[in-house]
């Protein structure tokens, strides 16, 4: 079966020689068209258009290789072009048929690699990187339009609604509420701390609060087991600490037991699911984030990435992998805006801080990468003094700094963190 548009393709280009204005709104690249020479003849009207230069016969021919020319039928192929166009009025229909064609052919190409990869490698993984290739080829392809009238009437309609301060998914604390108006959906949300400040168990803190407000969270570890997660939910939502926990058979009393019965009963109804995979990819977070949302299509989803620095991916120098950081976080982006999701991610901080009299962290401070305070609508960065200063009389305060966010003020409120059972209050 051929997945291609000879006549479409002829009638865009002969469109163009017409009417080289058409090139401005047309939005098609070279390689969706299907003939090698059709794309070396579009590519070279592209060129000719960026430069200020008409987009003509003579234009075109003169940038050609007389060689070239021959192969296809020299200048009389050009003007066969413009001949067989019916109507350059239907040019936005042609397009449409050139990039249908183009979809076809490059999801056949997709499954025809799933089909290989599966015979020779025997993997799972594989599947999952296909249903990206082929959502993202979907995407790629899909027709956007500026108008603003319905988006004016779900405003209107928004605005008769009373929301009070919370517009997306509860956080759990009234101040960091107020501030950020919540979790928002489309926003890419970085938590920065160095390590061991507790930025795992504020992670933690806001998955199970945003659970019980009736949020579905999707959490991604990739430093700690689903089990070692777990526990560490239980002993939050208990209030037992960690260590009575491990050693609950010498320790527990019977209301710890009672206390921890009902937490694992409330857990297991809540809309939470923990991933653990090791060496987890964009391609695995994007799936699986797809498949929570098919799940609760009515529900406001949170997805959790501890950390983002973890992220698999196959960068050999420390320059590769910053690139990679740096596609990583604008992925993470893009996927809170394409699926309508909150996408949190924990970040590592660099050493930076520690070389400074006021340890306090800063944006510069984020780790590898100036992308991801680029592409962060909310960071938060935590202090913890007793961190630094073992005698600090605010030894279970915690400092959450909103350096930045893009719809809403800056300021830091202060938690209270019982690190014995990974509370912040």
């Amino acid at each position: 079966m051929t997945l291609q548009n000879m006549d479409a393709e002829r009638a865009v280009l002969g469109c163009i020689l017409l009417d080289d204005g058409l090139l401005q709104e047309c939005r098609l690249v070279a390689k969706q068209f299907s003939q090698p020479i059709h794309r070396v003849i579009f590519q070279l009207m592209r060129e000719l258009s960026e430069k200020g230069e008409p987009v003509d016969l003579p234009s075109l021919t003169a940038r050609l290789h007389p060689r070239v020319l021959a192969q296809f039928g020299g200048i009389r192929y050009f003007t066969e072009l413009a001949q067989s166009v019916p109507n350059v009025a239907n040019f936005s229909h042609y397009e449409g048929l050139v990039r249908t064609a183009w979809k076809m052919a490059a999801g056949r190409s997709i499954a025809g690699e799933l089909g290989q990869r599966l015979e020779q490698e025997r993997k799972g993984e594989a599947i999952g990187e296909a249903i990206t290739a082929l959502s993202e080829l979907e995407e790629a392809d899909t027709p956007f339009s500026g108008s603003v009238r319905e988006d004016l009437a779900e405003i209107y309609e928004e605005l008769q609604q009373d929301t009070g301060d919370l517009q997306g998914v509860d956080t759990g604390f009234a101040k960091l509420n107020a501030m950020t108006g919540g979790l928002r959906e489309g926003d890419f949300i970085v938590i920065g701390a160095r390590p061991s400040v507790g930025k795992t168990a504020f992670a933690l803190n806001l998955a199970l609060q945003a659970a019980a407000s009736n949020a579905a969270v999707g959490l991604f570890s990739l430093e700690m087991g689903r089990k070692p997660i777990l526990k560490r939910c239980i002993s939050y939502l208990a209030g037992i600490s960690s260590q009575k926990l491990n050693h609950a058979k010498s320790r527990f009393t019977c209301e710890d037991w009672e206390k921890t019965s009902e937490t694992m009963a409330k857990l297991h109804n809540l809309p939470f699911e923990v991933y653990d995979k090791a060496g987890i990819t964009m391609q695995d977070i994007w799936t699986q984030t797809r498949r929570l949302k098919r799940q609760h299509p009515d529900q406001k989803i949170l997805i959790l990435v501890d950390y983002l620095q973890l992220i698999g991916g196959m960068a050999v120098t420390s320059e590769d992998r910053r690139q990679e950081i740096s596609s990583i976080s604008r992925r993470l982006k893009q996927m809170a805006r394409d699926l309508k999701v909150c996408v949190a991610a924990l970040s590592q901080l660099s050493r930076a801080v520690e070389s400074r009299n006021n340890k306090r962290p800063m944006l510069s401070d984020l780790r590898e990468t100036g992308q991801i305070e680029q592409d962060a609508d909310v960071i938060l960065l935590m202090y913890r003094e007793d961190y630094y200063d073992r005698e600090a009389k605010s030894g279970d305060e915690v400092e959450i700094n909103v350096a930045k966010q893009r719809n809403g003020p800056v300021g830091t409120i202060k938690l209270r963190f019982v690190k014995e059972c990974g509370q912040f209050l």
